[in-house]
């Protein structure tokens, strides 16, 4: 009869010289990304604003880096930030960035709120991931603190309605004060 133990120091010894035959199965691609965290205060709803993401590689081959973002849970989130609403509001120009060997490349980033007062007053927190489209046996991905807090004030647009109402409610006061 064979003992669990024995069978245990041959997969032990067997991972071993995997390891030391084959280093690239266990190492994590070389990449870092900053800044590592962003807040923005006091953007108010109706308001656009932008930052620049940079994705440095540190190998000697090229690779290509997906964009996306995150919902942490409850207990991952800084305390006082709430689930941030809607993923949507966050784009990235490339979604999907090459960066040469040894080399650098920018992202930027856009978040927009709704001119909506329902989203005056908040604290949101959601992580951007940037992570190699290629996959290895060993993928690192890379998270960036997006912390954002909305104004008091809404940004309203452009009233089209007032716009366009106030000349034809002149002009319609003129025809009636011209045919009466």
């Amino acid at each position: 009869m064979v003992q669990p133990s024995k069978y245990l120091f041959w997969l032990a010894a067997v991972l071993l010289v995997a390891v030391v035959l084959f280093p690239a199965i266990v190492q994590a691609q070389s990449f870092s990304v900053s800044p590592v965290e962003v807040e923005i205060d006091n953007l108010s709803p109706g308001e656009v604003t932008q930052f620049n993401l940079t994705i440095y590689n540190k190998e000697d081959v090229n690779h290509v880096f997906a964009l996306t973002t995150y919902n942490p849970g409850e207990s991952e989130r800084r305390e006082g930030r709430a689930e941030f609403p809607d993923d949507s509001w966050i784009s990235f120009s490339p979604q999907s960035v090459a960066v040469g060997a040894n080399s650098e490349a920018r992202t930027e980033v856009t978040v927009t709120v709704p001119p909506n007062q329902k989203w005056t007053g908040k604290d949101w927190e959601i992580w951007l991931r940037v992570a190699p489209e290629e996959r290895e046996f060993l993928v690192v991905n890379y998270y960036i603190r997006l912390l954002v807090s909305t104004g008091e004030e809404v940004k309203a647009g452009t009233n089209v309605g007032l716009v366009v109402g106030i000349p034809v409610g002149i002009l319609l006061v003129a025809c009636v004060v011209y045919y009466f």
